[in-house]
């Protein structure tokens, strides 16, 4: 007894001495981070999206990646920005500290120096606060004056009203109805073109511009000295609050409609809502300059010195517990015991919260010795909580941690029913009777990792993989067919279809049914990490937890699409301890805390917005030209910056692009800026595309441009070169084939001539054969004494000499000629061997003699050598010389036969004076036909046939020429 009351002391003194805090999550950007300054004093958006911010040390534009700071250096009149104001125009207009104003519009920023609109106005004090109505109208206010800036360029300066001079001008706003609301002293009045008129009275006891702060629909202002009040436009109503500035060292006021009022102070921001009465504490202990709501809802907070923080979510909070000696402590147990919520942390204690406001009701210490770390709850069939833990598995009674239990580290744990267990531990698996607190049986030996029941089978994780033991204490080893199964496991669960869900150290998750792998899932398909830590299944949804976050996957749906949270979002870390689901709330143990949500409400996406930030060439902005874009050939660089933006994807934003007329394929970066040194002349196609950590894409950017074509580069320089390439070719290759015709020319002439020399050598030597052969003729009949034949003789040789002496200066004679000139000869032949010869020449009728040409005397030696070699020696019968003529296509056929002894009866009565006149007469024959060949494309073909009787004796012989029909080619053409 004395020790229980022992402990309750302990405990009751323990609880004051534990901090307990709700907070949320918010995601921090300061100077490290790319801001102009960590005093942040405004905030505003543009039209397109970007986050600008004035601080006392320059002005920052953020896209939710980079911030772009501006300084004096372009434009700016200060670096001191006191407030700040994004028209529906796409300016951003600020107010320095000097009494000076300015805007920030495509590029540029605008001043009273370089702007002629702004230097027409004389700014006399600091302007406190802008406004924008339907109209394009800008509305900038001092305490003592405004400044109506007209679209038209023409401006209006207002200092007084109703004949009295402007004092205690505290904030300007755009009205419901797209005028000016005006707060000036006591009284709201309505700006409607160049009137001001009064709307309605207030009591206000300050209207120093921190102390008021409209909108369209509602104003909240310091009214009393120790109250503010909220009043809505739209419904009339107003609502008091209690107001302590000193207390709570107030900065300013903000205003969101008329549901949101934030009171921004050093000791954080207060957020109330007049519609619902609550009140909620933001960023607790900052000192908050400022509150803004973006478009897409997000919540940005300014401070004085700390730079700005972004809020991840509403829906998301985390309890910390943190003590004087632990500044936080990591949530490794949740369970849900009746209407009690049990955490179990690392630093020995349960805290038990109640449901459904998560107020604390008592915390218990396990162990006062040693830290351990409380892995979840149970309880036994009597209704006494057990608490597994590395210290082992303790029993609380009476709302008291009693020492009893099982006192030796476990890893994991499976209730059976029965007051029974499954525990894994260092030396191994067994079941743990929760009543007794002994090892009732021993599955394994091993080290383990994890346990799990399912289908009378108990899975044992360990670092080697996954086993399974059967009821009969048989082993499966599942790595044996999966080689996931053999990596280190970290944890088990089963969906309501009967998958067994494994999660592994280092590989993700897979899913396994019937013996087969169903599915897995890694990071590539959407894990946080592959480092699973904890597997949960709730409502269809598999919870999977990580060392980089939480996923979501949808086990109903198909292709399991996921959903990823991480601190980015709102939980209290990164590291994931333990997941508990309670109907739509899902508890979350992580290494700050616990971190709970409700899945139906929460929504941690956010769309994506894609924009063209820079256009450099030739080291100068061309942003301004983006649409008719062209780059110079001679400085072809070109870089282009860009941005994709998405708060809530905390930078994790991936591009792809293409530039059409140099690459058709999509390509991937997560840089926010592209370079392309230098490109051909062309038109292009720039398409860029921005896609969110969430998965949601931007629309599609496309950037025309192109690069100039150099004048020798253009088409009409290419036909110029062109044609000039091909007259200097055509010229020189005109010139070069008339210097080889002509040469070829010179050339054919010589061979011509040449040839012609020769041909008329050979029929001079062939002259004075044929001479001398006749000559023996005369001879022989004068030895003979003939005087008669003498005369005839002489009178037929005298006519061949004649014809001999004209055709022998001709290279062609008509057929006709030819015939004449045979027939001559064979006469005077025939009269020297008188009746021992005859002869025929044969012409056929369809020949036209006139008309066809032959070379004059090819025929003859021929017919000579059938009379000397062929009938000179035959003796018996009478000889016979046969010649014909006839067409047979294209050729000319001319037949010389005779019935002599042939030649080899001939080469026997040859004397070595025969043998040199026969080498000399053909051999000149056979030179005259080469060099005809040679001339003319067709050929004269000569072919000599032995003839023989039917015994095979010799029977003469038949020579065959075939001439081309030469008649188309004069005679006088040289051969």
């Amino acid at each position: 007894m004395r020790k229980v009351l022992s402990l309750i002391s302990l405990l009751t003194l323990l609880l004051p001495c534990l901090l307990f805090s709700q907070e949320y999550s918010y995601t921090h950007y300061d100077i490290n981070d790319g801001l102009a300054g960590s005093t942040v004093y405004c905030i505003t958006q543009d039209k397109d999206g970007f986050i600008w911010l004035g601080t006392e040390t320059g002005v920052s534009r953020f896209d939710g990646t980079h911030f772009r700071t501006f300084s004096t250096e372009d434009g700016l009149p200060d670096v001191e920005i006191l407030e700040m104001f994004g028209d529906s125009r796409g300016r951003v207009w600020m107010a320095p500290f000097q009494k000076t104003i300015c805007y920030y519009y495509q590029g540029q920023i605008h001043n009273q120096t370089n702007d002629s609109v702004l230097r027409r106005l004389r700014i006399r004090n600091n302007i406190y606060s802008f406004a924008g109505d339907s109209a394009g109208n800008v509305l900038a206010a001092t305490t003592t004056e405004l400044y109506l800036i007209r679209p038209d360029g023409t401006s209006r300066e207002i200092d007084s009203v109703g004949g009295r001079p402007i004092h205690d001008c505290g904030a300007v706003s755009t009205s419901a109805d797209g005028h000016f609301l005006v707060q000036v002293d006591k009284e709201i009045y309505r700006l409607s073109g160049n009137d001001l008129t009064p709307l309605s009275a207030i009591s206000i006891w300050s209207s120093w511009p921190v102390y008021v702060s409209m909108n369209s629909t509602g104003m909240i202002w310091w009214e009393e000295k120790a109250f503010t009040a909220i009043h809505s436009f739209a419904t009339g109503k107003t609502v008091r609050l209690h107001f302590e500035r000193g207390k709570y060292e107030h900065n300013t006021f903000t205003s969101y409609g008329d549901s949101l009022f934030w009171f921004n102070e050093n000791s954080g921001v207060r957020e109330y809502n007049p519609q619902t009465g609550r009140i909620r504490r933001l960023m607790p202990g900052k000192p908050v300059s400022r509150t803004f709501r973006d478009a897409t809802g997000n919540l940005w907070f300014t401070t004085l010195g700390q730079g700005i923080y972004r809020l991840n979510s509403d829906e998301f909070q985390t309890i910390n517990v943190s003590s004087a000696k632990t500044p936080s402590s990591a949530i490794y147990g949740i369970r849900r015991l009746g209407d009690q919520l049990l955490a179990g942390n690392d630093q020995n204690q349960v805290i038990f919260f109640r449901l459904p406001d998560l107020s604390v009701l008592r915390i218990h210490q396990v162990s006062q010795a040693i830290k351990i770390r409380i892995y979840d709850f149970g309880m036994r069939s009597d209704g006494k909580i057990y608490v597994p833990s590395t210290r082992g598995i303790n029993i609380i009674k009476k709302d008291i941690l009693k020492e009893e239990g099982y006192f030796h580290s476990i890893k994991s744990y499976f209730p059976l029913g029965n007051d029974k267990v499954l525990i894994a531990s260092f030396w191994g698996a067994g079941i743990l009777d929760l009543k007794t607190f002994h090892v009732e049986d021993t599955l394994y030996r091993d080290r383990t990792t994890t346990v799990y029941y399912r289908r009378d089978t108990v899975l044992i994780g360990t670092l080697n993989g996954l086993y399974g033991i059967a009821p009969d204490r048989s082993i499966h080893f599942y790595g044996d067919k999966v080689p996931f199964l053999r990596k280190r496991i970290s944890a088990l669960t089963e969906s309501a279809d009967g998958t067994l869900w494994v999660a592994s150290y280092d590989a993700g998750i897979i899913g396994y049914r019937n013996g087969e792998v169903v599915a897995a899932l890694s990071k590539p398909q959407g894990l946080t990490s592959n480092i699973c830590r904890v597997l949960y299944f709730h409502k269809n949804a598999l919870w999977v937890g990580t060392d980089k976050g939480l996923t979501r996957i949808a086990l109903d749906r198909p292709g399991y699409p996921m959903h990823r949270y991480t601190s980015q979002d709102g939980l209290g870390s990164d590291l994931i301890n333990s997941v508990y689901g309670d109907g739509s709330v899902i508890y979350v143990g992580t290494s700050a805390g616990l971190s709970f949500f409700d899945e139906n409400r929460v929504n941690v996406s956010e769309g994506c917005r894609l924009h063209l930030l820079s256009i450099q060439n030739s080291d100068r902005e061309r942003l301004g030209d983006s649409a008719a874009l062209v780059l110079p050939y001679a400085d072809k660089h070109l870089r282009l910056e860009f941005a994709g933006i998405s708060y809530r994807s905390v930078g994790d934003i991936t591009y792809r692009y293409r530039l059409i007329g140099l690459d058709s394929i999509w390509r991937t970066t997560k840089q926010t800026f592209l370079e392309y040194p230098t490109l051909p002349s062309g038109n292009y196609a720039f398409q860029l595309q921005a896609s969110n950590k969430f998965g949601l894409k931007s629309d599609e950017l496309t950037l025309r441009f192109e690069v100039a074509t150099p004048w020798w580069q253009t088409i009409w320089f290419d036909t110029l070169a062109l044609v000039t390439v091909l007259s200097l070719s055509w010229f020189f290759v005109s010139l070069r084939i008339r210097r080889i015709r002509r040469r070829q020319r010179e050339k054919e002439k010589l061979n011509q001539r040449m040839m012609e020399l020769e041909h008329l050598a050979l029929q001079s030597q062939m002259n004075p054969h044929f001479i001398f052969n006749c000559l023996n003729s005369i001879q022989q009949y004068v030895f003979d004494q003939d005087v008669f034949a003498t005369n005839k003789y002489l009178t037929g040789f005298s006519k061949l000499i004649r014809a001999t002496l004209q055709y022998s200066t001709r290279n062609f004679i008509h057929l006709s000629e030819e015939v004449s000139y045979l027939s001559g000869y064979l006469s005077l032949e025939k009269l020297r061997f008188k009746e021992k010869m005859d002869y025929t020449i044969e012409v056929d009728p369809a020949l036209q003699t006139g008309e066809y040409l032959v070379p004059p005397m090819l025929i003859q030696p021929y017919v000579e050598n059938s009379m000397r070699h062929g009938l000179r020696h035959k003796t018996q019968g009478k000889g016979t010389i046969r010649i014909s003529f006839r067409q047979d296509g294209a050729r000319l056929i001319a037949v010389v036969e005779d019935n002599g002894i042939g030649r080899k009866g001939a080469a026997a009565f040859k004397t070595r004076e025969h043998i040199e006149y026969q080498s000399k007469g053909m051999s000149l024959t056979a030179d005259r036909i080469r060099m005809i060949n040679a001339r003319f494309r067709e050929r004269i073909d000569v072919e000599i046939v032995d003839l023989e009787d039917d015994a095979g004796n010799p029977a003469g012989t038949r020579v065959v020429m075939e001439f081309p029909l030469f008649h188309s080619i004069s005679e006088n053409e040289p051969i």
